[in-house]
């Protein structure tokens, strides 16, 4: 019964994009819009990008307080990774906007290289979205966790 829970949390949607004149992944949960970005990705991370996504998603649980047992089956969860044609515009629409508030957030912080990406992560994931009725995506995703 409890890895049904979190199958509710899989859809993911991955796009590539620069800020800072580096390429950068994003990646954003569709259900919570939970997102984190991956700062700086060179081809070899485009090569095993299901490991960077596993290794970069797992950081993020922590960093944001997520205990051991939910991160193992978050994990668990994404042992097979696909790759598919993007379908909800709506998701879409809300990437676009958190990819400009990366932007936004980085050249705040004094560019790429001056950033702490999980506390970057982080703060996006504290901004309310209209997609989510006005809640936060952190909250989102624990209530998808719960």
């Amino acid at each position: 019964m409890g890895n049904k829970r979190y199958k509710r949390a899989r859809g993911c949607y991955a796009n590539l994009l620069r800020i800072d004149r580096r390429k950068c992944l994003i990646f954003t949960n569709e259900k919570s819009l939970y997102t984190f970005l991956i700062p700086k990705v060179l081809k070899a991370n485009l090569k095993n990008i299901e490991q960077e996504f596993l290794i970069n998603l797992s950081y993020n649980l922590q960093y944001e307080g997520f205990g051991p047992d939910v991160i193992n089956r978050v994990m668990q969860e994404y042992q097979e990774i696909g790759f598919a044609k993007t379908s909800n515009r709506q998701v879409l629409g809300s990437m676009n906007q958190l990819a400009f508030e990366y932007e936004v957030l980085i050249q705040m912080e004094g560019g790429i290289d001056n950033i702490r990406i999980l506390q970057v992560n982080q703060t996006i994931n504290k901004t309310i979205m209209g997609a989510l009725k006005y809640k936060y995506p952190i909250e989102a995703l624990r209530n998808l966790l719960k």
